[in-house]
């Protein structure tokens, strides 16, 4: 029953204020990207030297963890990313995740 009506809150709240996403961007973002070109690293350290293009938070109503990685793709995408970094990752509630992640763009060697 808790769990039930804290699940609610949290909807409720996400439907007044919106969830959070945000992107801060800090390198100079390029042209958007097909989400398909952008490869995800998870545990390990991208092996390209790369600049970081922007920060990605997101917090909120994902279904999956699966769906939440899907959203970060597509912001790193539109910052002309072709790497997503991913630093965290974390269940808060049932169908709640936060996740952090550089947008990264790996250098020519």
């Amino acid at each position: 029953m808790k769990n039930t009506l804290k699940t609610a809150l949290v909807f409720s709240i996400c439907t007044l204020v919106g969830c959070i996403d945000s992107t801060m961007v800090l390198g100079k973002p390029g042209e958007n990207k097909p989400v398909e070109e952008v490869t995800v690293f998870f545990i390990d350290r991208p092996q390209c030297n790369f600049e970081t293009i922007a920060h990605i938070r997101v917090s909120g109503g994902y279904f999956s963890l699966d769906s939440m990685i899907k959203n970060m793709r597509q912001q790193a995408a539109s910052v002309g990313a072709n790497g997503l970094y991913v630093l965290q990752t974390q269940q808060l509630e049932i169908k709640e995740y936060l996740g952090t992640a550089k947008a990264i763009r790996c250098l020519p060697a």
